[in-house]
């Protein structure tokens, strides 16, 4: 019963903090981003469902595509609610509890991506979800790839950057738009 009620808080507490964006989404250092069922883990599924939010969340226009300038409003949101101390840059813990939730922080980063989506990036042991670990592992770099100066935080200019390289990676057709498609394929491909 104790297992139960802790389970049902913790759910609860997940529920109450849901996000900036998307009301679906997990927006919370307590839970991974996107884990709905709370369970650990992201499905392919469970991401889909996030991107698909966190697209429309940005979209404002509602044509279906992302400017630059939709991307850039809709992330400086998520860049100053990763900053839980206040101090306007967003350290490594910051940055990695946003998006993989309050597990371990300690898991070492790999090396930099490829052209794979981001979600099979993070199923490094591909059984077709994203523990905290994986997730970990991923930000972490991600996060020292943004971190310019190796201070170890983002300043807004230096996340700003980052998200203009994403924003390059996503648009491969170099049309300055970023369609729903190529935001899925970026984020999660196929699920398997």
């Amino acid at each position: 019963m104790k297992k139960l009620t802790s389970l049902c808080l913790s759910y609860s507490l997940c529920l109450s903090l849901f996000g900036v964006l998307n009301a679906s989404a997990v927006e919370t250092g307590a839970c991974m981003q996107g884990d709905t069922d709370n369970n650990g883990t992201l499905t392919c599924s469970e991401a889909k469902n996030l991107a698909s939010g966190r697209f429309t969340a940005m979209d404002t226009n509602g044509d279906n595509m992302l400017s630059m300038d939709e991307m850039e409003t809709g992330m400086t949101g998520i860049h100053k609610t990763m900053d839980t101390n206040g101090d306007g840059k967003d350290n490594v813990g910051e940055y990695v509890s946003y998006w993989c939730g309050a597990g371990n922080k300690t898991v070492k980063a790999s090396g930099r991506g490829n052209s794979q989506p981001q979600f099979r990036k993070m199923d490094t042991n591909r059984d077709g979800t994203v523990s905290s670990g994986e997730c970990v592992a991923l930000w972490r770099v991600r996060f020292r790839d943004a971190d310019d100066n190796r201070d170890g935080s983002l300043t807004s200019r230096e996340y700003t950057q980052s998200l203009i390289i994403w924003f390059a990676d996503m648009d491969p057709n170099r049309d300055s738009l970023v369609t729903r498609r190529e935001w899925n394929n970026y984020w999660i491909g196929k699920c398997r």
